[in-house]
């Protein structure tokens, strides 16, 4: 009877956790859906093969590496779009509710490798952190990372301790993985390690397995690469002979402070972020990203003080697999942040953020397991809930989905499905979707400022007599002099050869609705 209430206990626990992750992930969820370039490219190749147009063999390219991701996100995008029929909505609820999902799924790999109390735990952490829910928000090829990275380490470890068939899903879950970002190359160390030393045990038919399972999902980039003269290949030799120069390099220090910084956020991301600029993307605007206190820096630090103690004095109780995997992803880490000399961005490290969750759980289950340090425990999950609480009731986005829409509603009024342009205005603002957007919800331009990215999607072109110019003005006044400079003047020429229609303020977006002059 007392273990089944035990039982019990731990479902209600585990329930309430999923809620607060729900919670973290759906609070606001249309306002701040982040529908950016990135989102824009996917939705094209989304929508061109569901009508048939065009079905890819590749998914976006990878930073500044020359190399083209698989195609597997934007096949799965293609379920969330069929089922809500094409409702952009769709993406951001199947983006949050993939986070929901890798809560539990780090519970159920947790008490496995560890226990329950551990299991609860570290949900518990990746459930209210607000930058791993800020993160799970975003609808793009790396929203798989945390989910697929937890995966990985779990198959693997239960390919050793249990059954030996797990090491082709681990297989599979790298293929997969791999092709939703590159930073999940980082386990291809420790997926080589256990092959290599657990290759009597698995025997050269699972390996064999594993390795087909792992290539079969290549076969499209392979059969792109066959048919465009070996893009990926030559991409690959000119970074192995350093011809493909980085537009951004990073130095060391750079690197370790973005490391450092990213940990602290993970505790906690200071009050009234404004979601638009966690990202890091807008490089001109990063000086005004929340960075984390060096008091939580420091706090972190002393926790990871605290998890190489418990892995010294905890092996002879749990054993050390399940901490060697732990701490490997945590050293692989390390080794990418110092070795890796090209550009390093935040999200780079989605990989990590559930290690983390499941570094601070196993800190957290040590002191609940100490009379003495019970307190300390409690007291610090208080603490982690409410000082991430507040930062999601304090958060906002300068550049909203609700906004965007508002503009949309506005420019129907006066264009419809007429003859016009699209242009727009800003540095980082203007690359937010918006081509897609009046092509889904208002009517197709004849010709944008995003043809010279994307004329290769477009199937069905308009043509016709131009009559109506619609121009968006979102110059953030917080960008350097000299760029707000820039985008004010491309701004005038555009007021001055044209004849002004319309023009309506949405809060920080200006609508022009313009005509050609007579």
């Amino acid at each position: 009877m007392s273990k089944l209430k035990k039982i019990s206990k731990i479902k209600i626990l585990l329930l309430g956790i999923l809620i607060l992750a729900f919670i973290f992930r759906f609070y606001r969820l249309f306002d701040w859906f982040s529908f950016g370039m990135d989102q824009e490219y996917e939705a094209f190749l989304v929508k061109n093969i569901v009508t048939g147009r065009h079905f890819p063999l590749i998914g976006v390219n990878a930073a500044d590496t020359g190399l083209y991701l698989g195609p597997f996100f934007i096949y799965l995008a293609v379920i969330p779009y069929l089922l809500f029929q094409g409702n952009l909505l769709s993406f951001a609820f199947f983006s949050s509710a993939l986070g929901v999902a890798t809560t539990l799924v780090i519970f159920l790999a947790v008490r496995v490798m560890f226990n329950r109390r551990s299991a609860l735990l570290a949900s518990f952490f990746y459930a209210v952190s607000f930058l791993a829910s800020f993160y799970d928000r975003q609808f793009w090829n790396p929203s798989l990372v945390p989910l697929v990275s937890v995966l990985i380490v779990y198959f693997l470890y239960r390919s050793i301790t249990h059954r030996k068939k797990f090491l082709p899903l681990a297989a599979l879950v790298f293929g997969i993985g791999i092709q939703s970002h590159l930073a999940v190359w980082i386990f291809s160390p420790l997926f080589l390690y256990v092959i290599l030393k657990y290759r009597e045990k698995f025997g050269k038919k699972i390996i064999l397995w594993t390795v087909a399972i792992f290539l079969i999902l290549q076969l499209p980039l392979a059969l792109f690469d066959l048919r465009h003269n070996f893009t990926n290949l030559r991409a690959i030799a000119a970074l192995v002979e350093g011809k493909n120069r980085n537009l951004n390099p990073s130095t060391l220090p750079q690197r370790w402070g973005l490391l450092l910084n990213t940990v602290g956020r993970y505790l906690w991301l200071p009050p009234q972020p404004d979601l638009f600029l966690e990202t890091g993307q807008c490089r001109e605007l990063t000086s005004f990203r929340k960075s984390a206190y060096p008091e939580i820096i420091i706090l972190s630090l002393a926790g990871l003080g605290v998890f190489i103690s418990i892995i010294k004095t905890g092996r002879p109780r749990t054993g050390s697999l399940a901490y060697g995997f732990i701490a490997s992803v945590v050293l692989l880490s390390v080794l990418a942040i110092t070795f890796y000399p090209r550009t390093f961005s935040e999200y780079y490290l989605l990989f990590l953020f559930p290690f983390l969750a499941i570094i601070l759980g196993i800190i957290s289950d040590f002191f609940f397991r100490h009379e003495e340090w019970i307190y300390l425990g409690a007291t610090f999950c208080f603490l982690f809930l409410m000082l991430n609480l507040i930062t999601l009731f304090t958060a906002y986005s300068s550049y909203s989905f609700n906004k965007k829409m508002a503009v949309l509603k506005y420019s129907k009024i006066y264009v419809g499905e007429g003859y016009y342009s699209l242009e727009a205005l800003g540095e980082c603002p203007r690359f937010a979707g918006w081509r897609y957007l009046y092509e889904h919800f208002v009517g197709k331009p004849v010709h944008s400022y995003m043809d010279s990215y994307y004329d290769w999607l477009y199937y069905d072109r308009k043509s016709g007599p131009v009559d109506r110019l619609v121009l968006l003005s979102m110059i953030d006044r917080r960008i350097p002099g000299d760029l707000l400079a820039k985008w004010q003047e491309a701004k005038l020429r555009f007021l001055t050869e044209y004849k002004i229609q319309a023009e309506k303020t949405l809060e920080n977006i200006q609508v022009y609705i313009l005509s050609p002059k007579k």
